[in-house]
């Protein structure tokens, strides 16, 4: 977790995951929920996020950063952690030393890990990936059931599941998801006709789980509502209330004062009065439009007039005036007022999930765990 001396700080809300963690076993039944820790825990951090996940009874936990994966072992994390993706030569040795579980998809890959385990004296568990459609990581499915009995067949390697990933935002997408899913489908019943054990398949992530797509698989491997974001168009699939983790991003107010004139850079015009914020787009905000973004002092809504790396300048002019190193909400809700990631989306153009990820390693993370009602 990043320290720092400055104020500045993302209060993430632990109760808020545990909530979202019980919507998505209750839609999942009886499928085994993997979470998805990429990414640094989509921002939030992936040492303190899986603990709390582990704490809430996950056993599995998927990364696609060795280095990530490292840091959770070091940490006293125990739990099942499995790679996305590929892994590079230089990397077999601390897979196998902490026991992750790699992804194949190619017999390069294969190779490489089976000599390895058999140096080592032991099997390597590995994660088949096939690709159903989706074209980033895996073997087509028109060469996955060769494939799988290969490394089935190879006794330094532990085959503990067969994957793919079919995300999707749109109805379009659900009906294309829907229809590659039953040719993965097709691979694992015919493998397990001919006895090849697959202990568990997993195809579905939020959108599919959200969406209630129907699954044969064992289990599936879930991010975005965990961390209170559907994917899905609003009329697409079930929309449950999950919780947003960010409860809030605050920081110091630096300055008060200083009028501005006509032709100056940042907004303050004539008798308004300006404020200076000592958070800035190096701490991962982006700039929004022109005048539609605002922060929460006191308890009401003050528009930025600036934006610079450092610092933001905002308008206290319609209120009482805050003190110096009174705080600020860029993010959060104070009495009836509330300013949240979805704001911070549409003001600046991009998904709630970049605004999320825009914060990642920018500031330090305090983890807030109050009571879920």
């Amino acid at each position: 977790m990043l320290q720092s001396s400055r104020s500045v700080a993302m209060d993430v809300d632990l109760s808020a995951l545990r909530h979202n963690l019980a919507v998505v076993r209750a839609l999942a039944g009886g499928r085994e929920v993997i979470a998805s820790i990429k990414a640094n825990a989509y921002g939030f951090g992936a040492v303190g996020i899986s603990r709390a996940l582990v704490d809430a009874g996950v056993r599995k936990l998927w990364t696609g950063n060795v280095d990530e994966a490292i840091a959770l072992r070091d940490a006293g994390i125990d739990a099942e952690i499995l790679l996305f993706g590929g892994i590079e030569p230089q990397q077999v040795e601390a897979v196998l030393r902490h026991d992750f579980q790699p992804t194949i998809f190619d017999d390069a890959g294969a190779e490489m890990l089976a000599k390895a385990a058999a140096a080592a004296g032991r099997r390597a568990p590995v994660w088949i990936k096939l690709d159903a459609g989706l074209g980033r990581f895996g073997v087509a499915l028109e060469q996955a059931s060769a494939f799988v009995e290969r490394v089935a067949a190879r006794g330094e390697l532990d085959l503990r599941g067969v994957y793919s990933h079919l995300p999707f935002g749109s109805k379009d997408g659900a009906d294309w998801a829907r229809e590659r899913c039953q040719l993965f489908n097709a691979v694992i019943d015919a493998l397990r006709g001919r006895g090849v054990a697959i202990p568990v398949t997993q195809i579905w992530g939020s959108s599919g789980v959200l969406a209630d797509l129907p699954d044969a698989c064992e289990a599936v491997c879930v991010g975005h509502a965990l961390f209170g974001i559907s994917p899905l168009e609003q009329d697409v699939g079930s929309h449950p209330a999950l919780r947003p983790l960010i409860r809030s991003v605050s920081a110091p107010v630096l300055q008060v004062g200083g009028a501005g004139v006509e032709g100056g850079g940042y907004g303050a015009r004539g008798n308004s009065l300006a404020a200076t914020l000592g958070i800035g787009l190096a701490d991962g905000l982006a700039k929004a439009k022109h005048g539609e973004a605002q922060v929460i002092v006191g308890e009401r809504r003050v528009p930025i007039r600036g934006f610079t790396l450092e610092y933001l300048m905002i308008d206290v002019s319609d209120g009482a005036a805050p003190a110096t190193f009174d705080r600020a909400l860029i993010i959060g809700e104070a009495g009836d007022v509330r300013i949240t990631v979805d704001d911070w989306a549409a003001w600046t153009g991009v998904s709630p999930l970049e605004v999320m990820m825009s914060l990642s390693d920018r500031m330090p993370v305090r983890y807030v765990d109050a009571p879920t009602g």
